[in-house]
């Protein structure tokens, strides 16, 4: 131990004599590290870390895999999907499974239930904001092994119908609306309208089930009509629910599977699927380690989260490919010393040994300051990780994930650190223990040649290793042009747009139809308004909503189309043409046929050239007549593979909004009429919710993912370009210093400055030609990873590969450029005095 302190000693000595060196090797190494950890510490809040709760191994998250047939309900993406005959995991369950299962179940001691409520609007002592919330069952906080910070928790006796409607709710939320006030045990809260007394508080530690933890307020499950209104609390076919059980001490776990198998067996069996008898075979249940919550929502998050690490990974082997070759080069001018120390008794194992305590300084140093850039990354990661996921998790309110350095990411880190150092100390302390010391001290020829070839295969490693991340973001970014690109149908340019709910605040329609009404009368209004209008959804960045059109004596029996509910003035506020016939007025009230405007893509696929005007169609038993024709819109997203779809557009006197959106086309930026707008609305209801934006806010929005990803793909191709450009910079500099005689030589016989720099630039350029030969296959392979995030370009487009190659050799050329000048402007004199 002590002669291995002696090492690090003396290699922290040899370093220090090298500042700029250091520095260099430092800096690089911090970065490779310090984005590694980072994402790490982003992938461990929410794949890894376990549940803060009473004995998290102990929990087990029920999920089934199995063939459907049928119309199934399940709350696994952002709308219910259709499962038609294939075999699909799901982790939802009906009610009256669970009921069976905590019932009759045997090998576990809790079972408990939950699921997410739909957007609520919760007002606190005249105050309303708009918040999430969890529905669980009476004994969901003893069998998640949680417990209040003041009051009590949820009992069974409370989960009743004829129980007193209560309410838990999160330290966030007693901060938010209570100020933390002590006395808040027996208030009252309105949740959509709905009175509820607080009986306990959430420690702040406190952490929920499901991925990202939204919800402020947990609810008894008998209250579902009211606050998750799209599903049936007795039905067996509506799979909304996330079931755990925990198995407790001595139970086994065998046990538990074989009861619950025979259940669910029985309760497929009772209860199969409406639209048909048939299926393909039996489910089967399955029982999941539960110690970090139900995986549904973590799928996509986690192939997110993991192919950040493996780009990460790639730059930290870029940097330890640039620093092995630094250190290459910083031990060219130790030849002599360390030919000494081999004469004087020092074995090879001892050399070896001397390379890895320099290289493990400098990963130290490298590691700390990597921690230092991971505590400001992981920040960057931690407040866009939110937004990125509020589409994924079905929530509006932006998720929470508790992203910290703790002792695993800490373990993580020192992992990264030793690796480095092995990757980056081995392979120079074992070429410099293979060379004889007597050719090291009798002749110049020889020094440092194995050491520039694997110098040069490093370099030429880094910059096939670059290639692949410069072209990966080159793809994204070309994805992200043609995104912006996109010709809209409407002009989102000077669009303010608003959301309310008077729904959840308690309106009733018609009072809720008239109150609109009124708000859309007020903002017309205002200075700097040029039209008003509302509809229940934004053409982009708010949602979006499908059904299927049924259109007598045609080809097509049915169209699945989206749909909007719009007022008179839409179209006009949001520059959507009318093609053919007129827009909605006051004509169109009730009436047994209702109005309708579609879109021209609606026309081509129902109609296909023939008139519009005056056809019917149904949307279940109601008959529609379209009145109008409008421009092609896109809708929901940017990113939808179909393009525009059928559209059809209905009014808001024949179709009630529950909620909806206003879009004010302004005169003036948007963002000037916001304090007028809050200002109007608070005179109408000062205890309503209001979301405000622009349209172009929420297109953006729209994006984050491949803006997110584009973004972060410029970040570290450039860091992988700059680590190359050192390594060539390197090299190049160490050759030249290599063969100073050779240069003072040649032009002391007539070589020219231009000769001279050209012979040190085609060096380079074959070292850049080689890593594009290799790293073009490799991009190929390995940019298929970001495909998914890709709109309009493939992930093999060649005018994007070529650009990344040529891009490459250019900063090879320009990195090798200024060695190459050092070269030229040697003195010959000089040179041959100092060889």
């Amino acid at each position: 131990m002590g002669t291995l302190w002696q090492d690090v000693r003396y290699a922290a000595r040899v370093l220090a004599r090298s500042p700029g060196f250091t520095v260099i090797a430092v800096l690089s190494l911090a970065v490779g590290i310090g984005v590694n950890t980072a994402v790490f510490s982003t992938l461990n809040a929410v794949l890894l870390r376990e549940l803060p709760v009473r004995s998290p191994h102990e929990l087990r998250v029920l999920n089934w895999v199995g063939p459907l047939a049928g119309d199934y309900h399940t709350l696994a993406g952002e709308e219910s999907r259709y499962i038609d005959r294939c075999r699909e995991r799901s982790g939802m369950f009906p009610y009256p499974a669970y009921c069976t299962f905590r019932d009759n179940g045997k090998g576990f001691s809790e079972a408990f239930a939950f699921s997410r409520t739909d957007p609520l609007i919760l007002m606190a002592r005249n105050r309303a904001i708009a918040t999430e919330g969890l529905l669980v069952t009476g004994d969901f906080f003893t069998g998640y092994g949680a417990n209040t910070l003041i009051g009590r928790t949820i009992m069974p006796q409370d989960d009743q119908p004829a129980g007193l409607p209560v309410a838990v709710i999160t330290y966030r939320a007693w901060e938010r609306c209570f100020a933390l006030d002590s006395n808040v045990i027996g208030q009252t809260v309105m949740l959509n309208g709905y009175s509820l007394t607080i009986i306990g508080v959430l420690p702040r530690e406190y952490v929920g089930p499901l991925a990202g933890d939204e919800a402020d307020i947990y609810i008894p499950l008998y209250l579902q009509p009211r606050f998750l209104a799209d599903f049936s609390l007795p039905s067996p076919n509506d799979y909304w629910l996330h079931v755990m059980v925990r198995l407790g001490p001595g139970m086994s776990e065998d046990q538990a599977r074989a009861s619950l198998e025979v259940l669910w067996s029985q309760h497929t069996r009772d209860h199969p699927p409406e639209a048909s008898q048939a299926q393909d075979g039996p489910s089967t249940l399955l029982l999941v380690d539960g110690r970090r919550g139900p995986a549904i929502d973590r799928g996509f998050m986690g192939g997110m989260l993991r192919q950040w690490m493996e780009v990460g990974g790639l730059l930290l082997l870029i940097a330890c490919a640039n620093l092995a070759g630094l250190l290459l080069a910083h031990n060219a001018a130790r030849e002599h010393e360390m030919a000494i120390r081999t004469i004087l008794g020092a074995g090879r194992w001892r050399l070896v040994r001397q390379s890895l305590a320099e290289s493990l300084c400098l990963s130290v140093a490298g590691g700390v300051l990597g921690l230092c850039f991971a505590w400001w990354g992981k920040g960057l990661l931690q407040s866009l990780l939110p937004s990125l996921f509020m589409h994924l998790l079905n929530t509006q309110e932006s998720a929470r994930f508790d992203v910290r350095t703790d002792p695993v990411v800490l373990m993580f880190t020192l992992g990264c650190v030793l690796a480095t150092a092995l990757l980056v100390g081995l392979l120079p302390g074992l070429l410099e223990s293979r060379v004889n010391p007597g050719m090291r001290l009798g002749s110049t020829r020889v020094r440092g040649t194995p050491r520039a070839r694997l110098g040069k295969a490093l370099v030429v490693a880094q910059i096939a290793m670059s290639l692949t991340l410069v072209a990966g973001t080159g793809l994204l970014l070309r994805s992200l042009v043609n995104l912006y690109s996109i010709e809209l149908g409407f002009n989102p340019k000077n669009l303010l747009v608003f959301h309310l709910n008077a729904a959840q605040a308690g309106y009733e329609d018609p009072q809720r139809t008239r109150f609109y009404e009124e708000v859309n009368r007020a903002m017309a209004v205002l200075p700097g308004v040029g039209s008003t209008a509302f509809a229940d959804q934004c053409h982009i960045g708010a949602g979006w909503g499908t059904h299927f059109v049924s259109i007598p004596d045609r080809s097509i029996q049915e169209l699945q189309t989206t749909y909007m509910t719009v007022s008179d003035t839409f179209f006009e506020t949001l520059g959507i043409p009318l093609v053919l016939g007129r827009k909605f007025s006051d004509l169109d009230g009730p009436c047994p046929v209702r109005s309708a405007i579609v879109n021209q893509t609606f026309c081509q696929a129902a109609f296909a050239g023939e008139n519009p005007l005056g056809r019917l169609f149904k949307v279940g038993e109601q008959s529609y007549q379209i009145v109008g024709v409008c421009g092609d819109a896109w809708y929901a997203n940017l990113q939808t593979a179909r393009g525009v779809w059928p559209m059809t557009y209905f009014s808001y006197r024949q179709v009630p909004i529950p909620e909806t959106w206003f879009a004010l086309r302004t005169a003036v930026p948007p963002q000037a009429l916001m304090p007028q707008v809050r200002k109007v609305m608070t005179a109408l209801d000062p205890l309503l919710p209001l979301t405000i934006t622009t349209q172009s806010e929420l297109i953006d929005g729209t994006i984050r993912p491949e803006r997110l990803y584009a973004g972060l793909g410029v970040f570290l191709a450039v860091l992988a370009v700059a680590l190359s450009c050192i390594g060539v910079y390197g090299l190049m500099a160490h050759n030249v210093a290599l063969r100073t005689g050779e240069i003072g030589i040649r032009m002391a016989i007539g070589a020219r400055p231009q000769d001279v720099s050209r012979t040190i630039l085609r060096e380079a350029m074959l070292l850049g030609a080689l890593g594009v030969g290799i790293g073009v296959p490799l991009a190929l392979m390995t940019v298929r990873v970001v495909r998914w995030v890709l709109y309009g370009v493939t992930p093999y487009d060649p005018a994007t590969l070529a650009a990344a190659v040529i891009a490459l050799i250019g900063v090879t050329l320009l990195a090798a450029w200024i060695p190459a000048r050092r070269a030229a402007r040697l003195d010959p004199m000089a040179a041959l005095r100092l060889e």
